[in-house]
């Protein structure tokens, strides 16, 4: 299990816009969470303003692929951001850490494109990476959480990432954890190194004859039709 949490460093790579294509796609499927307001803790929750860009048009063309919109994530978001994703999936001995495959890059991508989603998603994280380096620095004698240590930056996700304890006051900032979380795992693993840790082949051509099915996948099938009252197909 992929849970132990380190120190970070950096922003990480710059992914492809191959690879970030095919992360856009596969984190749509992921439902957004709620908008921002007030917390009762004192930090103000502000949406940034609405964002208007270029979008794909009808159509994204996969063979020359290009992002069209401009990245808009600061220099301070991105280090608190990176911070984060490398606390939620770590580097461990079989895996690099989700800044090593360009998680915080995908990240600015997903929160600069102009669509409802999106523009939904940026509304709820960029005020809550605001809010991780105004809790860190109330807490960490003004260091901002990039920089507060692995310690405190544990100490400030330990209040809003476990569903059943959420700290008083920090629900917002919950939720916010939450729609960060899913977004590093959409990304994490559908990139290469992520299919890697998973032992996913998929899109891997064959050569030679085809083998046909294991025993063991066979013997399965087998079971499943029998469950249903059917016959394993001569």
């Amino acid at each position: 299990m992929r849970h132990t949490l380190i120190d970070t460093k950096g922003a990480g790579p710059v992914v492809d816009r191959r690879t970030t294509l095919r992360w856009f796609a596969a984190a749509m499927a992921a439902a957004p969470l709620a908008a921002c307001g007030e917390s009762p803790g004192g930090f103000t929750w502000t949406p940034p303003e609405p964002l208007t860009g270029p979008g794909y048009g009808g159509d994204p063309d996969l063979l020359e692929p290009s992002v069209p919109w401009p990245l808009t994530l600061t220099r301070a978001e991105l280090a608190a951001l990176t911070a984060m994703v490398d606390l939620i999936l770590p580097a461990d001995d079989n895996a690099l850490a989700a800044s090593e495959v360009g998680v915080p890059a995908f990240l600015d991508e997903w929160v600069s494109a102009p669509y409802p989603a999106q523009q939904q998603d940026r509304a709820l994280i960029v005020p809550g990476l605001a809010w991780l380096d105004s809790e860190s620095m109330s807490r960490n004698n003004g260091a901002v959480f990039a920089s507060a240590g692995d310690a405190a930056q544990r100490a400030i996700l330990d209040d809003i990432a476990w569903r059943d304890r959420v700290k008083p006051g920090a629900e917002q900032a919950a939720e916010f954890f939450a729609r960060v979380r899913s977004l590093t795992m959409g990304a994490y693993f559908t990139s290469d190194d992520g299919w890697k840790y998973l032992g996913y082949l998929g899109n891997t051509p064959g050569t030679g004859d085809y083998p046909g099915p294991t025993p063991e996948a066979l013997a399965h099938l087998e079971g499943v039709l029998n469950s249903m009252g059917l016959e394993m197909p001569t």
